[in-house]
């Protein structure tokens, strides 16, 4: 992801009955991005750095199945590039 850029990833699950839900278990997201149930993970970051979390997926049965899994996602921050036009005379 880039700082600054709107993101959005969506997860999914299998192996069992949907529909899936998706909910933070541990760990944080990036500053300015949100988990949404149906797995949709979205926003517009607002700290660069890298940032470890475990999302577990509840499948659609009556005894809800669980599944868990960590991610990393790192925020990057764009480089400054200025043309050659833009800079004064040396």
């Amino acid at each position: 992801a880039m700082f600054g850029v709107p993101y959005s990833q969506t997860l999914s699950a299998s192996g069992s009955v949907g529909p899936y839900s998706f909910a933070l278990t541990s760990g944080s997201l990036p500053p300015g991005l949100t988990l949404a149930p149906d797995g949709t993970l979205s926003g517009t970051p607002t700290l660069a750095g890298p940032r470890t979390f475990t999302i577990t997926a509840t499948d659609g049965t009556a005894t809800g199945y669980q599944g868990a899994r960590a991610y990393e996602v790192r925020v990057d921050v764009e480089p400054l590039v200025l043309p050659p036009t833009t800079l004064p005379n040396g």
